[in-house]
């Protein structure tokens, strides 16, 4: 991804627009391909799960539980001849995908031309009064968001997160962007981000090895780190009296939920299962967390709450992202109506990914080889320029210490390493000054006082090189300095004094 257009792009949004500024929350995080992922596989199943949810959760709409039950089974049966069609979930997802296919990286206004031009049935309220901004009164593309805390943004965000899963940086400018079109808010930006963090971060995790709770609360630690201050504000719920934000959610609830292994029931009880994104969200990560190794029991509990088609839509890309495509019972798959056309979605939008170099495990491998050489030749550096001063051979200590501050200029900030180098340039320089080298010498102690300008010791190094060379007026200055910071360092007073006599006899 061209990360200049996007913080070009960022820097307009936040001059010209009410853009909650989202880049300066957060903490930065790391993601690691691995060499043994198949990628498009976990792609796959991401783009195919998100449609499946889609497909199933609005054709169930509506159910009772026991007949859900029947259903799916039904559903998920090889000779079962039905063809079940995706909505606007899926349509919006499509959308984005072929935006950044066709353009090969992510361009805002091309995705919100697609938004007017092609018609997404049914429309919700928040898209409805976008599209009236932008195409009916041609309002800006930027401009024609509208204030809402809605699931809409997170649901069509995957393809972010597919091409972006070893790049945080440029995941987190996408994902807040693609948001703020449509959904000028903060949760709905939060949301964003959040459900792509997660989506990059099971990418990125080998199947059927998220079974520890260990695991599961590092996961929400994760995901709450990557939103961390985006929010603000504190959002109202619709079922109690309490005021709260996704952060909150994943940073305090969901973990609490996780340890006490709150059920199902309860959860939806106490925090809500509508399309606002404080409940859909954090209950979506709940469901999946709670089976993550079992594809159909995520399907089945999420066919039982409102809103059945987005909310399966959310923990099905989760575990499409976790487990693959591989590992998708085949039933579900002879099911979904376009089937071939979110395939070959998932396919560009994988060779799309290749093109984002932080995505590549081998490099990241190679970088990894390299920190780590980089950091054994920099340690057998220091323990030899140790040993050489400590066996006052400071030459050898001086010139192996110089070439580990211009290898790694930030060891000069480490105390105990500071110590070290002033002790070897000291060394080196009263070795010259025995020697009667005192231009030599001078040079040493000029080096030595770099890493501490008060250092007494050094300020009258300094003064005795500056006499011997003849220069009484230096060698006044750095007496006289080393008197004042130490008032109570005998040779510093001694060499103040004899300076001070020498200067009267002149």
């Amino acid at each position: 991804m061209h990360m200049n257009f996007l913080e070009k792009l960022y820097d307009f949004l936040m001059e010209k627009t009410d853009m909650p500024d989202f880049m300066s929350h957060g903490e930065k995080l790391h993601l690691v391909p691995l060499s043994n992922i198949e990628y498009r596989n976990k792609i796959r199943g991401t783009m195919i799960s998100l449609a499946i949810g889609d497909a199933i959760g609005s054709h169930l709409e509506g159910q009772y539980s026991k007949e859900i039950e029947q259903i799916s089974h039904f559903l998920k049966g090889e000779k079962t001849a039905i063809s079940l069609n995706t909505t606007n979930i899926t349509e919006s997802t499509i959308l984005f995908s072929e935006s950044l296919i066709i353009n090969q990286g992510f361009h805002p206004e091309d995705f919100a031309n697609r938004l007017i031009r092609s018609p997404i049935i049914p429309i919700g309220k928040t898209m409805s009064a976008f599209v009236s901004n932008y195409r009916d009164r041609r309002m800006f593309w930027y401009e024609s968001g509208v204030a809402s805390a809605g699931n809409g943004a997170a649901i069509r965000c995957a393809p972010v997160a597919l091409i972006h899963y070893g790049d945080f940086e440029g995941l987190k400018f996408v994902a807040g962007i693609q948001a703020f079109i449509t959904h000028n808010d903060q949760m709905a930006l939060a949301s964003s981000i959040l459900m792509n963090t997660a989506l990059a971060h099971l990418l990125n995790t080998e199947p059927y090895t998220l079974d520890r709770k260990e695991e599961k609360l590092k996961f929400l630690e994760v995901c709450a780190k990557g939103i961390k201050g985006i929010e603000t504000q504190l959002y109202p719920s619709n079922h109690s009296d309490e005021v709260a934000n996704l952060y909150i959610r994943l940073a305090r609830d969901l973990p609490e939920a996780l340890e006490v292994d709150m059920g199902i029931e309860a959860f939806k009880n106490r925090w809500g299962t509508g399309a606002y994104a404080l409940e859909s969200i954090p209950l979506a990560l709940y469901l999946f967390l709670k089976s993550p190794d079992d594809y159909e029991k995520i399907l089945k509990d999420s066919l039982m709450c409102n809103r059945p088609d987005a909310l399966s839509s959310l923990t099905l890309m989760l575990a499409g992202a976790y487990l693959g495509f591989s590992n998708i019972p085949k039933g579900y798959l002879q099911k979904l109506r376009n089937f071939e056309e979110m395939l070959t979605l998932a396919d560009r939008l994988f060779e799309l990914s290749l093109k984002n170099k932080s995505n590549n495990p081998y490099r990241r491998m190679l970088e990894n080889m390299s920190e780590e050489k980089s950091k054994d030749e920099l340690d057998q550096l220091l323990w030899l320029a140790i040993k050489c001063s400590q066996e006052k051979n400071y030459e050898e200590a001086v010139s192996h210490f110089e070439e580990l501050t211009k290898k790694n200029p930030d060891v000069k900030k480490q105390e105990k390493i500071k110590m070290n180098i002033i002790e070897a340039y000291e060394g080196l320089g009263t070795k010259y000054l025995e020697n009667d080298a005192f231009e030599e010498a001078l040079k040493c102690f000029k080096k030595a006082l770099f890493y501490d300008l008060n250092n007494p010791s050094i300020l009258c190094n300094l003064a005795l090189s500056y006499l011997n060379l003849d220069d009484l007026n230096r060698a006044e200055k750095y007496a006289r300095r080393a008197v004042e910071v130490a008032p109570e360092y005998e040779i510093g007073k001694q060499v103040w004094e004899g300076i001070k006599s020498l200067s009267k006899n002149n």
